[in-house]
C-alpha cells in the first residue's frame, strides 16, 4: 500500500485560511510559532479527553491504535475494519485518498453507508470553523470508496446537568452545509496541492482572514508594526470605523480631527494622546471614589472550566471557582490579605462559600476589578450552597466595580485601549505588574489552575506545590493590585 501524501486534514484547514500559513507549516514546522505553549497542550488533552468519552455514547466499535506502528499498517487495520460489516463503529480510523490522509474521530456503520461523526469539545457548531474540517474528510472517505451517507458533529450539551450525563453530546446533522463545501473542496485541494510544492513562501496579503476562523501563529511575521496609538486601539473602533478613517488617511488616534465625533471614552483617549499626559475626570472619580466605605474588602477570583462536569448542578464549562484572595484594607490604611484554594478534594463550592463570608466579614464595601466575573462567581457559589445563600447573594449585589471608576474618568496613553488591569496597573503604578511573578498571566493561571485542581495525580507532588504557590502568589498580586490602584485613583481625585 503507497502511503505517500501530500496533504492532512490540518495542512488543508491552514490552507484554507490561508496559503501563505499552509506553506510555513509545512516547510517551517519547527518554527517557534508551531511549538505547543502550555496552553495548546492542555486544550490538545483536553480535546482527547472527551474524544475518549464520546466513543463510549457511539458504543462497540472498533479502535485503531496507532502508537509505534507504521502508517501502513494503520492504513490497512482501517480498510479492513471498513470493509468488515460485524464493526459497527470505527473509531480513529486512517484514511488516505487524493494525495490527502485524514483520520475521522467516529464511523458510525449504518445500512446504507456510514455516518462521519466529527467530535468536537465546544458546546456549539461553528460553520465557519468545523464545516471545512467535516468536508475535508468526507470528500477523502468517499474518494476512498467509503460511503459517507450522514455527516455529523457532535459536542458537548450545555443542558447537561451533572450527575446524570445520558445527554452529555448533541449530535447535530451538517451534511446539507458540508455537502455545499464539497463543491469547492476539490479546487481549493488542487490550489493548495500547487502551493506544497513552491520552493518560496507564496505572496499573499494581510487582511481578516488573518484572524478568522482563528488567529494565524505568523501574524507577526505578515502584519507590520503599528504605533501605539495606532487608530486599531481607539477605544470600541469598530471595523467599518476602522475603514473610514484608513480611507481618509488618518493612521494615529491623534491625528482625528475634532469634528470626527467619539464616544466620551475614545474622546478622552484622543485627549491623552494629543496632550502626552494623563486625563482625569476629577470631580466624576472624586464622586464614584466615595462609594467605597471602609473596611474595604479587595476581591478576586480565580476559575476552572471543565469540560466535563464533575460537581452537582454543574453543565459543561460552568466556571466554577476555586480560588479567592481578598486584601481587607481598613481606615487606618493597615491591610489583612487573606486567601484560599482548593485541594482538589471533593466539591469546592461549599468552602469557598464559607472563605468569602470569612473574608468579606469585617467590610463594608466589597470591591472588585471588572466585577460583573467576581458578581458571577458569588452567585454561581450561592445557588450551590443554599444554606449560606443570602448572604453571599448580599455581597454580590452591593460588589462595588473598580474598572468603571478608570474608565469613566481615567486615561494614560499606556491603556493602549484597553482598560484590563493588566494594562491599567503598571500605567498608574509603575513598579507594580506581573512580569516578576512565575505566573504572569491569566491563560496560564487557568490552564495551571486546572493541571493543580482537576490534575488528580498526573502532576509529581513537588511540581504541584511550585504551581501551588505561584498561583497564590498571581491571584494575591491580583488584589495588591486594586489596593495600589485605589490609592492612586484617590490620588488622583484629590
Amino acid at each position: 500500500m503507497i502511503s505517500h501524501y501530500a496533504l492532512t486534514k490540518k495542512t488543508f484547514l491552514a490552507g484554507a485560511q490561508c496559503l501563505k500559513r499552509m506553506w510555513w507549516e509545512m516547510y517551517d514546522p519547527s518554527a517557534p510559532e508551531m511549538r505547543p505553549t502550555l496552553t495548546s497542550r492542555f486544550r490538545m488533552e483536553e480535546g482527547a479527553r472527551v474524544g475518549m468519552i464520546a466513543r463510549t455514547y457511539v458504543p462497540g466499535g472498533k479502535l485503531i491504535k496507532r502508537g509505534g506502528r507504521s502508517l501502513n499498517a494503520i492504513l490497512e487495520e482501517s480498510r479492513q475494519a471498513v470493509a468488515d460489516d460485524s464493526v459497527p463503529a470505527i473509531y480513529e480510523s486512517a484514511i488516505l485518498a487524493t494525495n490527502t490522509l485524514v483520520f475521522p474521530d467516529i464511523l458510525e456503520r449504518v445500512d446504507d453507508g456510514f455516518v462521519l461523526i466529527e467530535v468536537k469539545s465546544k458546546t456549539s457548531v461553528s460553520e465557519l470553523k468545523h464545516i471545512p474540517d467535516v468536508a475535508i474528510q468526507a470528500h477523502v472517505l468517499r474518494a476512498a470508496g467509503v460511503p459517507i451517507v450522514r455527516c455529523e458533529i457532535m459536542h458537548l450539551n450545555r443542558d447537561c446537568v451533572y450527575p446524570d450525563l445520558s445527554n452529555l453530546f448533541t449530535r447535530v446533522d451538517v451534511t446539507e452545509l458540508v455537502e455545499a463545501r464539497l463543491a469547492t473542496i476539490a479546487e481549493e485541494m488542487r490550489l493548495e496541492m500547487i502551493t506544497a510544492r513552491l520552493p518560496i513562501v507564496p505572496n499573499i496579503a494581510i487582511g481578516s482572514h488573518c484572524k478568522r476562523p482563528d488567529p494565524c501563529p505568523f501574524i507577526d511575521r505578515c502584519w507590520p508594526e503599528p504605533p501605539t496609538d495606532h487608530i486599531s486601539t481607539l477605544y470600541k473602533v469598530t471595523e467599518k470605523m476602522l475603514a473610514e478613517f484608513e480611507a481618509s488617511g488618518w493612521e494615529r488616534i491623534r491625528d482625528l480631527p475634532d469634528d470626527v465625533k467619539l464616544g466620551a471614552i475614545a474622546a478622552r483617549q484622543r485627549r491623552a494622546l494629543r496632550e502626552g499626559h494623563i486625563v482625569v475626570e476629577r470631580e466624576a472619580l472624586l464622586e464614584a471614589m466615595n462609594l467605597l466605605t471602609y473596611p474595604v474588602a479587595h476581591i478576586d477570583f480565580e476559575t476552572v472550566q471543565p469540560a466535563i462536569p464533575m460537581w452537582s448542578g454543574c453543565r459543561p464549562y460552568d466556571q466554577i471557582p476555586v480560588q479567592l484572595s481578598c486584601h481587607l484594607v481598613r481606615a487606618d490604611h493597615t491591610e489583612l490579605h487573606t486567601q484560599w484554594l482548593f485541594d482538589g478534594k471533593g466539591d469546592p463550592r461549599p468552602a469557598i462559600a464559607q472563605a468569602i463570608l470569612d473574608a468579606c466579614a469585617p467590610a463594608a464595601t466589597v470591591t472588585a476589578y471588572n466585577a460583573q466575573f467576581e458578581r458571577s462567581c458569588i452567585e454561581l457559589v450561592a445557588d450551590a450552597c443554599p444554606d449560606k445563600a443570602a448572604l453571599l447573594k448580599g455581597i454580590a449585589d452591593n460588589l462595588v466595580d473598580l474598572q468603571p471608576m478608570v474608565r469613566e474618568n481615567v486615561y494614560d496613553e499606556k491603556f493602549g485601549g484597553s482598560f484590563s488591569i493588566k494594562k491599567v496597573l503598571p500605567a498608574l503604578v509603575p513598579g507594580l505588574g506581573y512580569d516578576d511573578l512565575p505566573i504572569a498571566e491569566a491563560e496560564t493561571a487557568s490552564v495551571q489552575l486546572a493541571r493543580v485542581v482537576l490534575g488528580g495525580t498526573s502532576i509529581h507532588p513537588e511540581e504541584r506545590e511550585e504551581i501551588r504557590q505561584a498561583l497564590l502568589e498571581y491571584c494575591k498580586r491580583d488584589t495588591a493590585a486594586m489596593v495600589a490602584l485605589s490609592n492612586k485613583l484617590a490620588e488622583l481625585a484629590s
